[in-house]
């Protein structure tokens, strides 16, 4: 067991610095000598429909493929098949990987034997060392084991379980992961055909990959070699591969040394992009913000600074834009210390109207009086009267407009106005307008009635003859008799041009003035009271020409018999055989009473009868509506037809073709057993129980016949293989309860730690190869 032990903390050991110690220093192994490569074989093409316990699965279009490592030793060892952001493996499909509701990950719970059973577990994809189901401890086989970091788990991606389809493997991360076998497992060595099974793909899809393995020549675990190998569209690429690089290849998936970054094409900048542009450049001028300088940028400024690329505000300027930064004028004509921008010009006459106080150059703008007996707003020095006239400029004369002698120009009335030489009709609407009046005497006479109009002598013409208020051109004569056709609203009558209805009847008129019936209540344009009642549809036996309202009175052959084949007599319209019977009513079929469809037709047709059809050495053992004449445990099938076997889908002796259940069925019938079988009637011997085999192993199981790779030893339990599986030391000479192997360590204050959980950083491992 010590043995054993020590050799699985190597190998662990030597997988884990292979998958998990990357993340801190890439490992620099010799590359792989001549004639070792992979492999990649296509063992079934378009498998198609395949039937079985779990019912029909459509494989159709899958290919399944396998992958082999091939070596030039037979003896040649395949320790694992790893990956890590510094040598990636990867397995690629453009569609999804196949997986079996049974299978899973690996083949270490495949059992051949459930193939004809569960035919899709046989196409299910796995990745292997050299497995293509349980291992054969007696062989000296052992399971395969995967390792998977938590930020990558490929192998959960790869088979989510329950069957569900799987994805790409991608092991490329700086913790990395890998599938894996200790060296001695006969399931890693090559062999006389010179391979090992890497991994069972099927999908419908197109692979491709690289994988990275480590191989012990000849078995030597000193003598090895880890390298990449391509296969499908998997070869390298050459190119930039980082990212960050201007000319990086995303197509690339190998790198070439050949990245360009911006130092190198823009004169060593570093903080300019891959077209030298600045990474940051807030005012967006061109120029980084690693490289401005802070300062006055305005030519203009006092303090203006030709270096600086960034106005930091601190500009300073002339007091005003008409002097210099010492405060002198920039322009000053006159001399006068007033800078022309400065300079007011106006009126500095004080004695102008518009004398301005603060005008600094005149420019000859001063205003004065208009006259000398005015000041400057114009009013009268002299206005005794106060009437806005200056006692210089007064006239006198008649001031009043009303006058006879009204003199416009005059400003003072001295008394001269009189009235009676121009009285008369001053308003123009009047008839008696008299044009050379300008005093109205009150005179006027107007044409204020709508029907009078003015005389030329000035008097009024009334225009209404018979002085009912309606002006002799309006009068109009007509009919105004209300029952009249013509009646209307005429101002002068006359009867006579009277109109009324024409139709009479007995004396009574029944159309109105436009010929229309008073009462016509169906719309037929036949007045109510003429009209005839009776059938008019000229199809009813009963049809009456002379009726003009339809009292719904017809009647018809279908009325008389109830069928619309007859005459009104009840005579056949049609009758091709003249039996009296219409043809309408003739019927053809089989009259034979011992078919299924025998009926009492009129003509017969015997060839259209049916019979049971299930026949059995003569015998029918069908009636008519399909239903068996003898049928003892009612499930349809006719006793004569029966087949006994067991009809349980579930079942390993499952008949399909059985339809009464014989209480045959086989299967396992051990309840904790992997397949447990509750329908069995017998055990068959078929019972898969899973656990650990290994009588050496902690979790050893008696009953398991199925090793499922969970053996664990003091050294999965407690990373040591000098305890036994309760942690106790195998050696303490002291007692102490520190093992042998701890006692030096311990002294010198050492430690030992190894993480055997992905992603963990692997330490003092010197000392426990030591």
């Amino acid at each position: 067991m010590m043995s054993k032990s020590m050799n699985l903390v190597v190998a662990l050991f030597c997988c884990l610095t292979t998958v998990l110690s990357q993340q801190q220093v890439a490992v620099n192994s010799a590359p792989a000598p001549e004639g070792y490569d992979v492999e990649l074989e296509v063992v079934s093409e378009d498998i198609g429909m395949l039937v079985g316990a779990l019912g029909i699965t459509d494989l159709t279009g899958y290919s399944c493929s396998r992958l082999y490592v091939t070596m030039v030793n037979s003896d040649d060892f395949l320790s694992s098949v790893s990956g890590d952001a510094t040598n990636p493996t990867y397995v690629n499909t453009d569609a999804n990987f196949y997986n079996a509701v049974l299978g899973g990950a690996t083949p270490n719970g495949i059992n051949s034997l459930l193939f004809p059973v569960y035919p899709d577990l046989a196409y299910d994809s796995w990745v292997t060392i050299g497995l293509e189901g349980t291992p054969n401890a007696a062989a000296g086989e052992a399971a395969v084991s995967t390792v998977q970091s938590a930020i990558n788990p490929w192998s959960t991606v790869f088979d989510p379980g329950g069957g569900l389809p799987g994805g790409s493997i991608a092991i490329d991360d700086n913790v990395g992961g890998a599938w894996y076998a200790l060296n001695g497992d006969a399931n890693g060595v090559a062999g006389d055909d010179l391979k090992v099974l890497a991994g069972q793909f099927t999908t419908a899809g197109e692979i491709s990959g690289q994988v990275y393995v480590q191989v012990f020549i000849s078995g030597d675990g000193s003598n090895e070699f880890r390298d990449t190998f391509y296969f499908g569209d998997g070869a390298p690429t050459p190119g930039c591969t980082d990212a960050e690089a201007c000319n990086y290849d995303e197509t690339a998936s190998e790198d070439d040394g050949s990245c360009e970054y911006p130092a190198d094409l823009c004169g060593g900048a570093t903080n300019v992009d891959c077209d030298c542009a600045c990474l940051n450049d807030a005012d967006a001028d061109g120029i980084c913000d690693e490289d401005e300088i802070a300062g006055c940028t305005d030519v203009e400024a006092c303090n203006y600074d030709a270096a600086a690329t960034d106005d930091n505000g601190s500009c300073t300027y002339p007091a005003s834009d008409n002097v210099d930064c010492d405060g002198n004028c920039l322009n000053d004509a006159d001399g006068d210390g007033v800078c022309d921008e400065d300079e007011i010009a106006g009126c500095t006459d004080a004695e102008a109207c518009n004398y301005d106080a603060t005008a600094t150059d005149d420019n000859g703008s001063c205003t004065y009086p208009a006259a000398d007996n005015l000041d400057c707003d114009g009013n009268c020095l002299n206005d005794a009267d106060g009437d806005g006239i200056c006692d210089e400029d007064e006239q006198g004369g008649c001031t009043d407009a009303g006058a006879c002698n009204y003199d416009a120009t005059a400003t003072d009335d001295n008394g001269s106005c009189e009235y009676l030489t121009c009285a008369g009709c001053t308003d123009a609407a009047a008839c008696n307008y008299d044009a050379a009046s300008t005093i109205d005497d009150g005179s006027c006479v107007f044409a204020d009635d709508p029907c009078e109009t003015c005389n030329g002598d000035g008097t009024v013409n009334p225009n209404d003859a018979d002085g009912d208020g309606i002006c002799d051109a309006d009068e109009t004569a007509g009919c105004t008799d209300p029952e009249a056709c013509n009646a209307g609203d005429f101002t002068d009558t006359d009867n006579s041009l009277c109109e009324y209805p024409v139709d009479v009847n007995d004396g009574i008129t029944y159309l109105d003035c436009d010929g229309n019936c008073y009462n016509d209540a169906d719309g037929d344009g036949v007045c109510d009271e003429d009209e005839v009642p009776g059938c008019t549809d000229a199809e009813a036996c009963n049809y009456d020409a002379a009726a003009t309202d339809d009292n719904g009175s017809c009647s018809y052959p279908v009325d008389e018999y109830g069928i619309d084949y007859v005459d009104c007599d009840g005579n056949c319209l049609n009758d091709a055989d003249g039996d009296g019977v219409c043809d309408e009513d003739e019927s053809a079929g089989c009259t034979d009473p011992e078919a299924c469809n025998a009926g009492d037709f009129t003509d017969t047709d015997n060839s259209l009868c049916e019979y049971p059809v299930d026949v059995n050495g003569g015998i029918t053992n069908l009636d008519c509506d399909g239903n068996c004449y003898n049928d003892v445990d009612g499930d349809g099938v006719c006793d004569e037809d029966e087949i006994p076997g067991c009809t349980d889908a579930s079942a390993n002796n499952f008949d399909p073709a059985a339809t009464d259940d014989d209480a045959s069925c086989s299967g396992c019938t051990i309840p904790f057993a992997d397949n447990y079988y509750a329908g069995a009637d017998i055990d068959d011997g078929t019972c898969i129980i899973s656990g650990c085999t290994d009588a050496e192993a902690c979790n050893y199981w008696n009953d398991a016949n199925n090793d499922d790779g969970s053996c664990s030893y003091p050294v999965d339990e407690y990373g040591f293989d000098y305890v036994d599986c309760d942690g106790n030391c195998l050696n303490d000479l002291d007692g102490d309860g520190i093992c042998n192997e701890d006692e030096s360590l311990t002294a010198e204050g050492g430690a030992i730690e190894v993480a055997l959980d992905a992603g963990a950083p692997i330490d003092s491992s010197a000392a426990l190869l030591g």
